[in-house]
């Protein structure tokens, strides 16, 4: 039979995780399902419409990898960009597209 002082203490941890950590990254993850949503569709009119100056400036930040910090930044800035500089390539529909994505970056 074995003592008490030949055994090992092992400590044991627990992870306690806030309710509010779990909200906020449903909600990371959301914003950047709505984000990547936006981001193919303007892909893809753009490719269909074989505008280079556009595709240029949201392939500057989109697709971005999961470890990505402040996806949502970095397109809402490239996307910024294009539209203060380059407007006259850009649709209403395009235009619409983009204030999306900017106000998931609340800009």
């Amino acid at each position: 039979m074995e003592t008490a002082s030949n055994r090992k203490m092992v400590p044991r941890l627990s992870v306690v995780r806030s309710t509010n950590s779990d909200h906020r990254g449903e909600d990371q993850s959301r914003l950047r399902k709505q984000l990547d949503d936006l981001c193919i569709e303007l892909f893809d009119r753009w490719c269909e419409r074989r505008e280079l100056t556009p595709l240029l400036y949201l392939l500057h930040a989109w697709p971005f990898l999961p470890s990505t910090p402040h996806p949502v930044r970095g397109v809402s800035a490239a996307l910024r960009d294009l539209s203060t500089f380059h407007k006259e390539a850009l649709d209403d529909h395009d235009q619409r597209l983009i204030a999306s994505v900017l106000s998931l970056a609340h800009e």
